[in-house]
């Protein structure tokens, strides 16, 4: 009897057993059905083939990698697809690649990975077909800092597209479609310091657009369609360093225009087609260190242009159509033009060889700027044939109007000069070029001279003069003008010129 007692307890302990086990083993089947990585394929190790995205990361084991550069093939990816879901395989990527390969392959911003990635710094697609970016995105992630969209075909930005990113630093949209910038685009970014919109079709920027930007400090417009600037633009950047709008449209520059920008300190307005600026146009950029004007239109600057940037110590002012560069335009900044790091640029001109221009003699030699001194040493400036003549056998260059205006001398055209590929050359020239008073092509021709090999004294000023054997002495009018310039040797200057060319005409 004890025996079968023995054998029953024996047995419940055995049933009891195994119920235990199967308890322990359903509880981790359990845990592990509950696991949020369990279901999902590592996306930085992706084995299927005809998978529609590809990740390539830096470590493949899971939940380790911190970059993943991802490849959209296969006719793309819809933004409902389950795929997304696999990104909680690496929840700990910092940097975020998107590389489209197919014509719409994706049409939209992934807000399903951004939101799923928790560490996520750095986000990058190009290539894609994405027409417009939503309202909120990138849902409002707390850890972003710098967004790249390059090269999308974005068309429309539409309100708080990108709102409420706290840590965002830098945006760029380069090289999309987008036509207009309206307000309320860029919200509660409050350390967005770079904002990158080049190469899109901008023709339209709405007043206050930038308005909650107050910490930006570079804004790029360069390769839009922009023809007009106006201060309320700019509402909102009073943090603002760099405004690059080079190649727009731009045709004038208009009264106080950039005057909300206080603590600019670097324009850049190449390219564009300003035929005019307003005497106020810079007004209110106390702290601009340089301006740049290079490839416009300018024919002329008001004397008072500069006078609300005096610290401005680099000016580019090539390629225009300027006929003279008077000391008054920069009476404010000309002694930041003598400091080491200065630079003022005035090749490709049309100046005119006269005493309008001496004043740059004496910036040549008092300037502690080599770039100063290297731009200066190369300027030239245009005389006509009578001048040529009365000033002796100092090296000349005959122009057509074609190469004034390109400033480009080829080797295989009739007025280029070797000796203008050397600045650094010893000065001393002979003049064996022949006149021609009638090109083939019958247009004007001038002759062009390295403004400092005219000595200052030799520079005739821009009065009646005549070349004549007689000369008359200058107008009362005359007079007050040249008293008015800043060049002090204008007067004695023709007075020279007037001497010699008598005592010439005597012998």
């Amino acid at each position: 009897m004890d025996f079968k007692y023995l054998i029953l307890m024996i047995a419940f302990a055995t049933v009891e057993i195994n119920l235990t086990e199967s308890r322990q083993n359903d509880k981790r089947r359990w845990k592990t059905d509950k696991s949020p990585y369990s279901h999902y394929v590592n996306i930085c190790d992706i084995q299927d083939r005809v998978s529609k995205v590809h990740c390539y990361c830096e470590s493949i084991k899971i939940k380790t990698a911190t970059k993943a550069d991802c490849w959209v093939f296969n006719g793309g990816i819809a933004e409902d697809d389950p795929f997304w879901s696999n990104f909680y395989s690496q929840p700990k990527i910092e940097r975020l690649s998107f590389n489209v390969r197919a014509d719409g392959g994706l049409t939209y911003i992934p807000a399903k990975v951004i939101v799923r990635l928790d560490h996520l710094q750095y986000l990058n697609i190009q290539y894609a077909n994405i027409n417009s970016i939503p309202s909120f995105a990138f849902t409002n992630s707390t850890t972003l800092r710098e967004i790249t969209l390059q090269k999308n075909k974005i068309a429309k930005l539409e309100r708080m597209s990108f709102a409420h990113l706290i840590m965002l630093s830098n945006v760029s949209l380069v090289e999309n479609q987008i036509s207009e910038l309206k307000r309320d685009v860029f919200y509660v970014l409050p350390n967005l310091q770079r904002l990158h919109l080049s190469k899109n079709i901008i023709s339209v920027i709405h007043d206050g657009c930038f308005k909650h930007l107050s910490n930006l400090i570079k804004l790029d417009l360069n390769s839009n369609l922009l023809t007009v600037v106006i201060r309320e633009n700019f509402q909102g950047l009073s943090n603002l360093i760099t405004l690059d709008m080079r190649n727009n449209k731009l045709m004038m520059i208009g009264d106080l225009a950039f005057a909300e920008l206080w603590s600019l300190q670097e324009l850049y307005l190449d390219g564009n087609e300003i035929e005019f600026i307003s005497e106020r146009g810079f007004g209110g950029l106390t702290q601009l260190k340089k301006l740049s004007l290079a490839d416009n239109k300018l024919a002329a600057l008001d004397d008072g242009v500069l006078d609300d940037i005096q610290k401005l110590n680099v000016l580019d002012l090539r390629n225009n159509n300027l006929e003279t560069m008077k000391q008054e335009t920069l009476r404010s900044v000309m002694e930041n033009m003598k400091s080491n790091y200065a630079l003022i640029s005035l090749d490709g001109n049309k100046l005119t060889c006269d005493c309008r221009l001496s004043w740059l003699h004496k910036l040549r030699n008092e300037t502690r700027s080599k770039r100063v001194r290297a731009s200066l040493d190369r300027l030239s400036c245009i005389m006509d044939t009578k001048l040529k003549s009365y000033l002796g056998n100092v090296k000349v260059q005959k122009i057509n109007d074609a190469s004034l205006k390109t400033g480009v001398f080829r080797k295989d055209d009739k007025n280029y000069d070797e000796a203008d590929d050397d600045v650094d050359d010893d000065n001393t020239y002979d003049d064996t070029m022949q006149d021609q008073e009638n090109d083939l092509d019958g247009s004007k021709v001038e002759y062009k001279r390295k403004l400092l090999e005219i000595p200052a004294e030799m520079l005739p000023c821009p009065s009646k003069l005549s070349y004549e054997a007689s000369y008359s002495p200058p107008t009362q009018d005359e007079v007050k003008y040249y008293k008015a310039s800043s060049s002090k040797t204008c007067i004695p200057n023709i007075v020279r010129l007037l001497a010699f060319l008598v005592l010439t005409k005597v012998l």
